[in-house]
């Protein structure tokens, strides 16, 4: 039957994902954690040559994406094994997803760098710290509400970087509050996962499977079709 989008459903279901799933979700979350912490620490204590330290740090960008992109599609697998039975193979990014992913990340960065320094050029003033707080809002608001799920998009459905963003903003549209209310959630989360180091190793994985389980069910809202997860969970 045809399920609306629910925010108390969305959470209900991504916290019996992660319970049902705990062992593999942690394992994935913990070999991320080393590999990016250790990436980092020779990066940035042990390399002395400024060129290396870049590239260094372009390698540990592109590393950081195939990791999210590799757990988003760990955890559309794990939502759909009820269904079939998934490997390792299925779990790795293609080189599309991560080029499309990169593109979009280095786009908006950009825009946000452009917008910044053309703001230099005003003069300090009121209407300049207006602007100012405008973008830096309008690039925060982007990069958090809608780029994960672009991302899920860039997963799930192949698509481009600019594709991404105009289905995103097509499929919000409608729940635009109830989304808005998760994403408040979500902040919340991550405030309080802050507080210890630890307990961003839970917030992290399990604000992703919140992100792509609300992803599905906007995609469910939109349809009328079974809500597989609804269904199944």
């Amino acid at each position: 039957m045809y399920h609306p989008f629910s925010v108390t459903e969305t959470l209900s279901i991504a916290w019996h994902i992660l319970k049902k799933n705990v062992a593999t979700i942690a394992v994935y979350t913990i070999v991320s954690f080393i590999i990016v912490g250790g990436a980092g620490f020779v990066i940035y204590n042990l390399i002395n040559d400024e060129v290396l330290t870049s590239i260094g740090v372009v390698l540990l960008l592109i590393g950081v994406s195939f990791l999210f992109l590799g757990f988003i599609k760990l955890v559309f697998q794990l939502i759909d094994k009820e269904f079939y039975d998934f490997g390792f193979g299925d779990i790795v990014p293609k080189i599309k997803m991560l080029g499309s992913y990169l593109l979009l990340l280095v786009i908006v960065s950009t825009l946000a760098v452009f917008m910044n320094n053309a703001l230099q050029y005003l003069g300090d003033g009121i209407i300049q710290s207006i602007l100012g707080l405008g973008i830096f809002m309008f690039i925060q608001f982007f990069f958090l509400f809608y780029f994960p799920i672009c991302a899920c998009f860039i997963v799930d459905d192949q698509s481009g970087p600019f594709e991404s963003v105009a289905q995103s903003f097509k499929l919000i549209k409608g729940n635009f509050f109830k989304y808005f209310l998760l994403f408040l959630l979500i902040e919340a989360m991550v405030v309080i996962g802050t507080i210890t180091r630890i307990g961003m190793i839970f917030v992290i994985p399990f604000v992703n499977i919140l992100l792509v389980v609300a992803y599905r069910k906007l995609v469910y809202s939109h349809m009328d079709v079974d809500d597989d997860i609804t269904e199944t969970v």
